[in-house]
């Protein structure tokens, strides 16, 4: 049987200023304390200013619901 997965997407940082490591950093780390795990990390605008954050957790987490800590 294979894992059975639940996914969430953010985008971090702006149009005139990307993410800095440190706000990636937190924001990974709160994430992790939730059961997230990245899936994939890119940049989502043409500058680089925007990563997207492609993030996963087995679906046996039942909880929809993110706690709003993080941006």
């Amino acid at each position: 049987m294979s894992a059975q997965w639940e996914y969430t997407v953010e985008v971090l940082g702006g149009a005139l200023r990307g993410a800095r490591p440190e706000e990636l950093t937190e924001f990974l780390n709160l994430a992790a304390a939730e059961g997230w795990e990245p899936h994939n990390i890119f940049l989502r605008s043409s500058n680089g200013s925007q990563l997207m954050v492609i993030l996963r957790r087995a679906a046996q987490t039942r909880s929809r619901e993110r706690k709003r800590g993080w941006p």
